[in-house]
């Protein structure tokens, strides 16, 4: 236990280092930017102009290709980071020449806002719909605003797909700002959630709980959750390990794909969320609607008009993917093929394992899916992007 726990000390302080620190200790160049919504919170961006190979060299992003990469619920840029330069996908596209950018939507650690703090209950008021009117809007701009191109490239994983959903839908003349779009386990329809959520939502009302306790947002307190990691979270097999076989049980149970490290990098690194993402989420899972939130949770059903989408889109499901299941990202992918934008929809890779959180955690990451993801993009770039650089 004690030679466990001296592993566990060294290796959970290296990744608690923000998302910069750990590309530029990688040995990667790195940029942050930040923008500023029209409603005013304030977003970081995180920029990996160049590949490995050249970094310590002069090099020039100009003319690249640039891909925008937008994170999960309780995510940030970090997570297509934290698993490093042999596993994560923003070192392997950087290396493949791509201009890499990672969003962070609101509510994480890399951003703020011009008004309120995040003790203050305005600063919380917001769920993905926020995140497609405003954030990716704004990120789209920055990113193209500095590399002076006139479209990018943008892989959405879980949320980071929702949004970009929301945004073709309330803002479709960013359609025109993107050259394709790459949903990695993509949540739009989720009624096979539809018990669970009530039982959670409505039978035992558990977000007003945590609201009636003075909780802001979905939070833990480092201190608590270094504690709790430590002690429950960190065994060589996932079958002793409690935080990991609750996880199994919403996401897939993947044993195979399962590393130690793994439970304690996700927890270590999870974001807070707003109560409203998750019931926008929730308001979704039991009216089979994608709807906007509209007045609350129980307010009117208003769907998402996803007639909007006019750029091509490639879904990716986890063959075991208990979040995101293929029977209801099949129901999108008939959506969008009936208006004709739909370019894909395959299983993410051969594992029949594959989970939910294995599109940014497994053990293989690097080999089963990314190595693999990296040529596809480089593929759907030259069919769709190449004009762009002219």
């Amino acid at each position: 236990m004690a030679n466990t726990n001296i592993f566990y000390l060294r290796d959970y302080r290296q990744r608690r280092n923000g998302a910069p620190q750990l590309v530029s200790s990688a040995g990667y160049p790195v940029e942050k930017h930040r923008v500023t919504t029209s409603d005013g919170y304030i977003l970081q961006l995180h920029r990996i102009p160049a590949g490995k190979r050249i970094a310590r060299k002069a090099y020039s992003a100009k003319g690249k290709k640039a891909v925008l990469i937008g994170h999960g619920l309780l995510g940030s840029s970090g997570d297509f980071v934290i698993m490093g330069p042999e596993k994560s996908l923003a070192y392997m596209l950087a290396d493949a020449g791509y201009d890499v950018w990672l969003a962070n939507f609101r509510g994480n650690i890399y951003t703020s806002h011009r008004n309120y703090t995040r003790n203050d209950p305005k600063f919380w008021e917001y769920s993905f719909h926020e995140h497609g009117k405003y954030d990716l809007p704004a990120c789209i701009d920055k990113v193209l605003n500095v590399t002076g191109l006139p479209k990018l490239f943008y892989i959405g994983y879980s949320m980071g797909t929702t949004t970009f959903f929301v945004m073709a839908s309330e803002k479709p003349e960013y359609n025109d700002k993107v050259i394709t779009f790459l949903a990695l386990a993509p949540a739009v329809y989720l009624s096979h959630l539809k018990g669970i959520v009530e039982f959670l939502l409505k039978n035992i009302n558990i977000l007003e709980r945590l609201k009636n306790r003075g909780l802001l947002s979905i939070n833990v307190k480092r201190d608590i959750l270094d504690v709790f990691i430590k002690n429950m979270c960190y065994s060589k097999k996932s079958k002793d390990n409690v935080c990991m076989s609750f996880v199994y049980l919403v996401v897939g149970e993947d044993d195979e794909q399962y590393d130690q490290e793994v439970t304690a990098l996700i927890l270590s690194r999870i974001q807070p969320a707003s109560f409203r993402q998750v019931e926008h989420f929730g308001k979704i899972a039991m009216t089979d609607v994608f709807t906007s939130w509209e007045d609350g949770l129980w307010g009117a059903v208003k769907p998402y008009n996803l007639d909007n989408v006019r750029v091509p889109v490639t879904l990716l499901y986890g063959m075991n993917d208990q979040l995101t299941e293929k029977s209801q990202i099949k129901r999108l992918a008939d959506k969008l093929n009936a208006t004709g934008v739909l370019e894909d929809f395959r299983p993410a890779c051969s594992w029949h394992k594959f989970n939910h959180l294995d599109f940014t955690f497994a053990l293989d990451v690097g080999t089963i899916f990314n190595k693999p993801l990296v040529k596809t993009v480089d593929a759907l770039y030259d069919k769709y992007g190449s004009h762009e650089e002219l």
